[in-house]
């Protein structure tokens, strides 16, 4: 029988044998290649990383206007009393201060009303306005126009209560937005010029050239809202006038439109006032001072007596203020607590709105409790007023020698796991090359961080700091750095400061030297992405390989296959044949 030749399984076992060898011999180099190029471009990628974290380091160190040099700390006798913070630019001293006053928010209260009973002002539904101001911090007024609508479902019975009144003008003061109008115009207009936005500060012109209004506004609005933070719609009222609405975006950012060329913005009727949703101007509250009262309060929204409120009034005939007795235009009424009903007005005196404090015995007066420009990048917190028995309070601002040394602990960090992890990556292990074994590129930064780790700084005097060694800091070829002399280190940082930034950032200082060492390699276009996108090239080609490579193998094998089975039919013929011949 032919099957006692050469079975299909045996074909198979051959083709497979076949199959294997051509694959030993033709794939796997081709595999342990693609291995070796997947593993170097891991590797790179690891080594660029690693570089990254080290010149963020190296960059806190060098940096020209944040350098960990310039870290300062600030600290406070009585915290109680007085909180410090620092930055970089803060200027080191010592100061004595005394808190006489802290700054408070300008306050007003309405009367206290039955909360239940109907309102005496508010008798039907309708549209109420009115107008708030304040100070602007610099001199300047922030106006408010605000409407409150009483509709008709706020009534019962034909009335609405106490209560029901403070919380629809409350409601109103969180919707209010900062608007900017114009009177309602209609055909043309001569003028051609320019005026400006004024955003929160941040000035912007505006073009216009004449023409009818319409196409005026048209112009105006496809400027103003390419401005980020404001926005501008026309109004029409469809019987061919028209007008315009401008419309902060943020309720504490005021919106103000002045300095007009020419006369567009008189045509208008649009005013230079600085114009702020009235809840970036005061806070509004509705309360119970006792059971069954309602009362109203407004409040700054920052403290101080340049943003104090300076007037409230009921406007085109309203009583939404006057129905909490709040109706009291430019005048200060003080506030006053009744057995009966309380006069409303302002709580505090403008003489108290302010802090007040002694600085190095000069008298000092500020808006704010945070007190920012004093002293030099120093944020002086006033928590607390100070008794005549207190002893002043001691501000001290130095260098901060313990940030300097945990930054320096970080760099010796990020160099020693750069260092490292290459000189790991180098060594052969029980006869397995190691993956950075004879590159070059490996080779450059192991001799980089060598040199820099003992080599005296160039340029810097011998009879000063000039190496990592003079601040304790010694350098072992397995292991990179590491602060060998603790108390050397904390001398140098701490006596010695100017020459240890000498040794970090002088022109050819360590740092500078590393930074300006590294930078090449970083990057789409530096060393290490160059090498990345070479091995992805081989990467690639190697997988073409191997693919061509298997699919000859398959061809071959299938040739192969044929030909056994050829073979097999063609000797079961012959044995056929033979029967045959035998028999006859």
């Amino acid at each position: 029988m032919a099957s006692e030749l050469l079975s299909a399984t045996d074909i198979n076992d051959l083709i497979t044998k076949y199959q294997t060898a051509e694959s030993n011999r033709r794939v796997t180099p081709l595999s342990t290649r693609k291995t070796n190029y997947e593993t170097l471009n891991t590797t790179y990628s690891d080594i660029a990383s690693k570089f990254s974290s080290l010149k963020s380091v190296l960059t806190s160190f060098t940096s020209s206007t944040n350098s960990v040099f310039n870290y300062k700390t600030g600290s406070s006798s009585n915290d109680d009393f007085i909180g410090v913070s620092s930055s970089s630019e803060s200027a080191t001293g010592s100061f004595g201060i005394r808190i006489d006053q802290l700054a408070k928010s300008d306050l007003v209260l309405s009367k206290d009303l039955d909360l239940n009973a109907a309102s005496t002002a508010i008798t039907v539904p309708g549209i109420h306005t009115f107008t708030l101001k304040g100070g602007d911090g610099a001199g300047d007024t922030l106006v408010s126009n605000v409407e409150v609508e009483f509709e008709a479902t706020d009534f019962d019975a034909g009335s609405i209560t106490n209560k029901k009144v403070m919380e629809k003008i409350q409601l109103a003061i969180k919707d209010n937005k900062g608007i900017i109008s114009s009177n309602s115009v209609t055909g043309t207009s001569s003028a051609t010029g320019t005026f400006k936005i004024n955003l929160n500060g941040l000035e912007t012109e505006i073009n216009y050239t004449a023409g009818t209004y319409e196409e005026m506004m048209d112009s105006i609005i496809t400027q103003v809202n390419s401005i980020s933070g404001v926005s501008a719609e026309k109004i029409d009222d469809g019987g061919g006038n028209f007008s315009l609405k401008f419309n902060t975006v943020s309720n504490s950012n005021y919106i103000k439109i002045s300095s007009d060329s020419s006369t567009l913005l008189s045509e208008l009727g649009i005013t230079s006032e600085k114009r702020i949703a009235a809840s970036g101007l005061v806070t509004a509250s509705v309360f119970s001072p006792e059971s069954l009262k309602t009362q109203f309060s407004f409040t700054a929204k920052n403290s101080g007596y340049d943003y104090r409120l300076t007037e409230m009034t009921d406007t085109n005939g309203g009583s939404a203020l006057a129905s909490m007795g709040l109706n009291l235009g430019a005048s200060r009424t003080s506030y006053l607590q009744d057995p009966g009903e309380d006069t409303p007005g302002f709580v505090y005196d403008t003489s108290v709105l302010n802090s007040k404090f002694e600085f190095n015995g000069i008298n000092i007066e500020r808006s704010s409790n945070i007190v920012s420009d004093l002293v030099n990048g120093t944020t002086l917190s006033l928590k607390s007023t100070m008794e005549a028995s207190d002893p002043d309070v001691s501000v001290t601002v130095e260098t901060d020698s313990k940030k300097i040394k945990e930054k320096i602990q970080e760099f010796i960090e990020k160099f020693n796991g750069t260092y490292a992890y290459i000189r790991e990556k180098q060594k052969s292990i029980e006869g397995v090359r190691g993956t950075l074994a004879s590159d070059s590129t490996a080779e450059s930064i192991v001799s980089l961080f060598r040199t820099i780790s003992v080599s005296p700084v160039d340029g810097i005097n011998p009879s000063s700091i000039n190496t990592f060694s003079k601040i304790g800091i010694s350098f072992n070829s397995n292991d990179g750095l590491e602060i060998s002399d603790g108390s050397r280190f904390d001398k140098a940082i701490g006596n010695s400061l100017d020459q240890v930034t000498n040794l970090f950032n002088s022109p050819k200082g360590i740092a500078t030297t590393l930074v300006d060492r590294i930078t090449p390699y970083l990057g789409g276009a530096g060393y290490l992405s160059k090498s990345q996108d070479n091995f992805g090239s081989m990467i690639k080609s190697t997988n073409d390989s191997i693919e061509r490579a298997e699919a000859y193998i398959e061809k071959s094998s299938n040739t192969l296959r044929q030909k056994y089975y050829k073979m097999v039919s063609q000797y079961a013929q012959l044995m056929t044949n033979q029967r045959m011949f035998s028999a006859f």
